[in-house]
């Protein structure tokens, strides 16, 4: 007690000395205030500066010998906000040795030169205060700092154009973050200026804009940390790494890096934390030196290109590894998890997720006791799951999605992970047998995934105690029954897929979950009304809803995903929809819904999928609809709109998709939508367009584009994520049907090799323009039931990918092109009912089309048509008899009679001028070769 009194009473001495010595300079104090006057302090921090002693305001601090104002820390903490300007006065604070005002929002405002004339600084932190602009090279003249922090954010706009001429002077610094900061117009000798400052310790210069190559800091010998990530040097990693002995932390992610590692990468390093992910380009196998770096603790080489098998980490003996974190997901590794992973007793994390691991999952996970997170996902491992992970009493996350596993999972095994708050077991064979009546002690479960688990029953009672569920996986199973209320009402639920099931039953009129919740009910049996709730997501499709959409769906304003199609609803599109103002989907498709399409889905600027086909709307097209400039996908077709189709919707140059088919449009083809360069899908069929069709062709680039691979770039919602998985398997909103081959076709995804016209069923005349065949992207084109007369342009053979042609019923004429041959992708050519003469071109795919391809045509002459009766489907447009030579139609047997003498008489003649000819050709030999040579003309 005796020792605790001494020491209270030296403390209070202490104080007392130093409120007397201590005391405040008053043209320091008048400074201070100038300062305060420039600042909004809307949360009263700076309250306490109003007493006479500064020394004893909050953020400051004195030497306790002169007084002087040596440090000033101003930093936000717990959002804690100084605002406005800084006022001069702050400068002449001349003894000022530490200032920090990171975090603040002097929003607008620029970094003054007059930081200079603060020459005893030794610590500046602006991070992140709201400084744009450029940064002084004044600050090259703090000659005494050795902590500079200057990062921001990219939306203030902070750059520095003059950076290796200024920096080079500080030769006291040791740390450095000018993260985010606009680097990309300095010089590139931005490196050879950080090396001349020896004393550094730290460089952090993240996403600076930074290129070329990473220079040499090897005179930095005293380099621990080196952070350049999300720049774009696109070279291999450099050499010189090997050599820096004291490099501690490296982190290279999303820089561009390209090649391999070398083997001899950490020689004489003592690195314990490596980042590299995110460079693509960067591939090659994993050196096995990183398996036994005895003070690597950190490595993350994710979302690369690595392959070959996993480095044995752990295989030396005699060392006790540090290693808490790897992560290689995202890589194309292969093989088996080695057992030498089981001697890393300090890992915490371990993601092995989204290679080509294969094999039996390890039984070691029991000697991994301080494992938190687990991942496995996407890789093809196989067996039964390991009980011994059941063991892992501090797991939180445990992912083992999409593999081949099997087994049984039963509720002892999440009995004994009480930690347990995330689980993903989809995609795989397992079969979850959980009781009914299990009360699970999971109190923090936050994820669970248990898609296509081959569930039956009912929804998991167990869920109704987890009041911390916040999103849940339930989808692809076989669930029958209603949607339980107790779901509905935990707590903090905000994602939900229970689709592909089979649940029947209705929804609560209200439903209360947190706001704007995202929720999968797709592909069910559900019935009965809408709730009536403000989601952020919401698909519905595939279901038995009717009754009206809810006016207050979009009450929320945050919705950006609205997916009600396949399902019974009638009435009007309600007007409220147009309040979604961030929606980007949306799809009312296959309905009952009636009325005018309303002029408010206009406001939706930020729309890229409206699909409104298979309803029983009427009216026009709102010109509202112009200022929807971001639409990919704009369908309307299967419903009754009238009118002309409006110019307008050439400016929308967005547009990959355009369907107004099976409607009631009138008037002309606008040459506008030849203006689309985007445009894949093109189908204006089964109106009433009339007048000739446009000529330039040459503008629609994306189908004259001949490239055959990738996706179209929309927003894709299977890329929407919660946590460490994906919120929800989504149905494909991207989906279109279009008539092919003859055929009605569901296309479910879109890719940029499918490119389609389709004008039939219309009333449009004139020739077919020359100019149609640039279009060499097009693998579809159907032009059938108009008026078309003239020839069939020879530049459609040009058209190489081209697997469908459709220009029958029209009045074309002449004959078909011989280049038409060329064509080896096409598989369904219809040139029907026409007025076509002269012989059919022979050779390549036209030898696999029937006599249907050219009925019609009574001019046309040569096979197939030779013993076809022309005209003999019944019901085609220009269907006709065959007569005899008399005109008097013959009978049957006559006419079986005609054609075996017909037979015999063709079959002499043909084997006595066949004979004729290799007689000839075997005993003239310069004429066999000119014979042939004219054949090989023909053919090719």
């Amino acid at each position: 007690m005796a020792t605790v009194s001494f020491c209270i009473k030296m403390m209070i001495m202490f104080h007392l000395h130093f409120s007397v010595v201590n005391a405040c300079r008053n043209d320091e104090r008048s400074y201070l205030l100038d300062f305060k006057g420039g600042l909004d302090d809307f949360s009263g921090r700076l309250s306490s500066w109003k007493q006479f002693n500064c020394c004893q305001w909050e953020g400051v601090l004195c030497d306790h010998q002169s007084g002087h104002v040596v440090s000033l820390d101003l930093k936000n903490r717990n959002y804690v906000f100084l605002t406005r300007v800084i006022h001069p006065s702050l400068f002449n604070l001349q003894y000022l040795q530490y200032l920090d005002l990171s975090g603040n929002q002097f929003t607008g405002t620029t970094i003054s030169p007059q930081f200079a004339k603060l020459q005893r600084l030794t610590f500046l932190g602006l991070a992140r205060a709201g400084f744009g602009g450029e940064i002084p090279k004044e600050l090259g003249n703090i000659t005494t700092l050795r902590h500079m922090d200057l990062s921001t954010t990219k939306e203030t706009k902070l750059e520095s154009r003059r950076f290796a001429e200024w920096i080079r002077n500080l030769r006291s610094l040791e740390y450095l973050d000018m993260s985010l900061v606009n680097l990309s117009m300095a010089s590139e000798d931005w490196g050879n200026a950080l090396s001349g400052l020896s004393g550094l310790r730290e460089i952090h210069l993240s996403d600076c804009g930074l290129s070329g190559t990473i220079p040499s800091l090897l005179n930095l010998t005293r380099l621990s940390h080196l952070h350049l990530h999300l720049n774009s040097f696109t070279f291999p990693v450099p050499t010189w790494f090997q050599n820096v002995s004291s490099l501690v932390s490296l982190d290279l992610s999303s820089c561009g890096l390209k090649g391999s590692i070398s083997s001899d990468f950490l020689h004489r390093s003592s690195m314990s934390n490596i980042q590299l992910s995110l460079n693509s380009y960067l591939g090659g196998v994993i050196p096995h030196s990183f398996a036994n770096f005895s003070t690597l603790q950190t490595l993350a080489l994710s979302w690369n290109n690595f392959t070959g098998d996993l480095p044995p980490f752990g295989s030396a003996s005699g060392i006790v590894f540090p290693l808490w974190s790897i992560d290689l997901s995202h890589n194309n590794l292969k093989g088996g998890i080695p057992s030498s992973f089981g001697r890393l007793s300090s890992l915490q994390h371990l993601d092995l997720s989204y290679n080509q691991l294969h094999g039996l999952i390890p039984l070691f996970w029991d000697q991994l006791s301080a494992l938190s997170e687990l991942h496995l996902e996407n890789n093809q491992l196989f067996g039964t799951f390991p009980h011994t992970i059941s063991k892992l009493v501090r797991l939180e996350k445990l992912f083992l999605s999409s593999n081949n596993l099997n087994g049984s999972i039963s509720d002892s095994l999440l009995e004994n992970l009480p930690n347990l708050k995330e689980l993903d077991f989809s995609g795989n064979r397992f079969a979850v047998d959980i009781s009914l009546s299990w009360i699970p002690q999971l109190a923090q479960l936050e994820y669970l995934g248990l898609r296509s688990c081959n569930l039956h029953g009912e929804i998991p009672g167990f869920l109704s105690t987890q009041y911390s569920l916040q999103n849940v996986d339930l989808s692809e199973n076989h669930i029958v029954g209603n949607i339980p209320t107790w779901l509905w009402d935990l707590p903090d639920l905000q994602v939900l897929n229970l689709s592909h099931n089979r649940l029947e039953g209705s929804l609560p009129p209200v439903i209360s979950m947190l706001q704007n919740p995202t929720i999968d009910l797709h592909n069910n049996s559900l019935h009965g009304s809408i709730p009536d709730f403000t989601p952020y997501y919401l698909d519905m499709s595939e279901n038995r809803f009717n009754g009206s959409i809810p006016r207050s769906i979009c009450s929320g304003y945050s919705m950006i995903f609205l997916d009600l199609s396949k399902n019974v609803l009638t009435d009007l599109i309600p007007t409220g929809l147009g309040t979604c103002i961030s929606l980007k989907i949306l799809n009312l498709a296959q309905n009952s819904l009636q009325g005018e399409i309303p002029e408010e889905l206009g406001n939706l600027a930020l729309l890229e999928i409206l699909n409104l086909s298979q309803n029983k709307l009427q009216g026009s097209i709102p010109s509202s609809t112009a200022n929807c400039a971001n639409l990919h996908l704009f369908d309307i077709g299967n419903n009754r709109i009238q009118g002309k189709i409006p110019v307008w919707i050439g400016e929308l140059s967005e547009l990959r998709i355009l369907s107004l088919a099976f409607n009631e449009f009138q008037g002309s083809f606008p040459p506008e939508l030849l203006t689309l360069g985007n445009l894949q899908i093109l189908d204006l069929s089964h109106n009433n367009l009339s007048g000739p069709i446009p000529q330039s062709f040459r503008k629609l680039t994306a189908m004259v584009d001949q490239s055959q691979s990738g996706e179209i770039e929309m927003t894709d919602p299977e890329q929407y994520t919660y946590g460490a998985g994906p919120i929800l398997r989504l149905t494909s909103i991207y989906q279109v049907t279009v008539w092919i081959k003859g055929r009605a076709t569901l296309y479910p995804k879109i890719i940029s090799a499918f490119k389609l016209i389709d004008l039939s069923h219309n009333k449009l005349s004139g020739n077919l323009p020359e100019e149609i065949g640039d279009l060499k992207g097009l693998i579809a084109l159907n032009i059938s039931s108009n008026s078309l007369r003239g020839k069939i342009p020879e530049s459609l053979g040009g058209m190489a990918h081209l697997e469908s042609l459709d220009l029958s019923q029209n009045m074309l004429s002449g004959i078909i092109p011989g280049e038409l041959v060329s064509l080896t992708f096409l598989s369904v050519l219809n040139l029907s009912y026409n007025h076509l003469s002269g012989l059919i071109p022979q050779g390549k795919q036209f030898i696999t089309f029937e006599a249907d391809s050219y009925l019609g045509n009574p001019n046309l002459r040569g096979p197939p048509l030779e013993n076809k009766t022309v005209g003999s489907v019944s019901g085609g447009r220009g269907s006709q008899v065959q007569s005899n030579s008399t005109g008097v139609r013959g009978t049957d047997t006559d006419a079986d009679e005609l054609d075996r003498w017909w037979a015999v008489a063709v079959g002499l003649c043909f084997g006595v001028g066949f004979a004729s000819v290799i007689a000839v050709l075997c005993f003239h030999l310069k004429w066999s070769y000119r014979c042939f040579a004219l054949l090989d003309s023909f053919i090719l």
